[in-house]
């Protein structure tokens, strides 16, 4: 069974629920690339600490948001910016602003020619929502601005989103009728301050305690942290992301909590990250009604996850992909994201399957067009790699701010 059909057994829970949600999980490139996430779990934690001494008793979880910005990575001049230019910038900019750590998506992207950038840079931020993180961004994207005259994009992710660090946080609301949500487990590999945790290692630890907890699937991204030490140092880890979509019930609570007291244990850690998004719509193909369509359209994030195996093996080459964007995604949308993951589930007969994958990930208005763009890109898919299933997630409440450089523009109406 493919991911792809790991979707579809999913999609039977899915049928089933009254109201229907889903998980993003958002992660690498369509080019061989270096995909980097950064994030700190000691300092993170000691953030989260520090936000619930401060917060109400009733609330329980820090008052963390999700900051994704999005750097283009060309000049106003049309140059690219170098790797080591960027890193510069992260390094003296944006960690000092936010040393408790950063996710660094180092990768490339897809901006279709209507803005003019040939590649994009994504950090992820887990800040506070106070005038002074939003404060701190601003001034990040002016520097970009005036540093390379590059445009940045904004997208905010606050709604039904908590960030815990350990054990029994409850996160999870645990509905009456399940739901599908979003759980994205971050790994620090670092045992002190020296990479401890090898990959064969990590991968072992999915293979015995995370896959057997969730046979459906999940998604494995490789990652790279940054973040300040406490004496001002600034620290980098290899670190591994999985994302999950599961119900939010109270066993797959008890199951993260295990996964995550089971790696410090072993690894001795201080903590994992976990960040619960319930509020996004699932779908696994082409439907009707995924959008809202609201009177007055609104920008919206869109995720496609495209499995890659064809009929149990790896079928879809890079090249076949990269002419599906062209000619599929690239005429309906003028902007966007692709991503490279790794997937694996357990089949019916309990044989463990690995699968390489395309995540293409847009931010659009909420119209019905783009809504039909989304069903004909994943049909087409499906019918041209004899695929079962495409993984398509919402989320509809994101704020977007766009910062063009002045001769480029972020167009997120991005129908043709």
């Amino acid at each position: 069974m493919e991911l792809n059909t790991a979707w579809n057994a999913q999609a039977g829970i899915f049928a089933a629920l009254e109201t229907p949600t889903s998980m993003p999980t958002w992660l690498a490139q369509s080019h061989p690339l270096d995909t980097n996430v950064g994030w700190s779990q000691t300092r993170l934690g000691e953030h989260a600490a520090s936000l619930e001494a401060s917060h109400t008793a009733s609330t329980g979880t820090p008052s963390l948001i999700q900051q994704d910005l999005y750097f283009g990575q060309t000049r106003s001049n049309g140059c690219p910016i170098s790797e080591a230019e960027f890193q510069r910038f992260v390094d003296s900019i944006i960690t000092p602003r936010f040393s408790a750590g950063l996710t660094i998506f180092n990768a490339e992207g897809q901006l279709r020619k209507y803005s003019g950038e040939d590649g994009i840079t994504v950090i992820t931020l887990y800040a506070e929502d106070t005038s002074e993180s939003q404060a701190a961004i601003d001034q990040i994207v002016k520097r970009y601005r005036q540093q390379f005259g590059a445009s940045v994009l904004q997208v905010t992710n606050e709604d039904e989103l908590k960030v815990g660090f350990g054990v029994d946080e409850n996160l999870i609301d645990n509905d009456p009728v399940p739901e599908l949500i979003q759980v994205d487990l971050s790994f620090g590999r670092n045992i002190g301050n020296v990479e401890g945790v090898s990959q064969k290692q990590f991968q072992a630890f999915v293979d015995r305690e995370i896959t057997p907890r969730f046979p459906l699937g999940l998604t494995n991204f490789d990652a790279k942290g940054q973040f300040l030490s406490g004496n001002g140092q600034l620290i980098r880890e290899p670190s591994e992301t999985i994302s999950l979509i599961i119900e939010d019930t109270q066993a797959n609570e008890t199951a993260i909590d295990e996964i995550v007291a089971a790696y410090i244990k072993q690894f001795q850690q201080e903590s994992v990250l976990i960040a619960v998004n319930e509020d996004i719509t699932v779908a696994f193909g082409p439907t009707q009604d995924l959008i809202d369509n609201d009177p007055i359209p609104e920008r919206i994030q869109v995720d496609l996850f495209f499995g890659r195996n064809i009929g149990g093996v790896e079928g879809v080459s890079e090249s076949q992909f990269q002419d599906f964007l062209n000619t599929a995604v690239g005429g309906y949308f003028k902007q966007f994201t692709v991503l490279d993951a790794d997937g694996q589930f357990l089949s019916s007969t309990d044989d463990l399957v690995r699968e390489r994958s395309k995540e293409v990930s847009l931010v659009i208005e909420d119209t019905q067009a783009n809504e039909n763009a989304i069903n004909a890109v994943v049909s087409d898919y499906i019918k041209r790699f004899q695929q079962e299933s495409v993984l398509v997630v919402v989320d509809e409440d994101i704020r977007v701010n766009r910062n063009p450089a002045k001769s480029k523009r972020w167009d997120t109406n991005n129908t043709r």
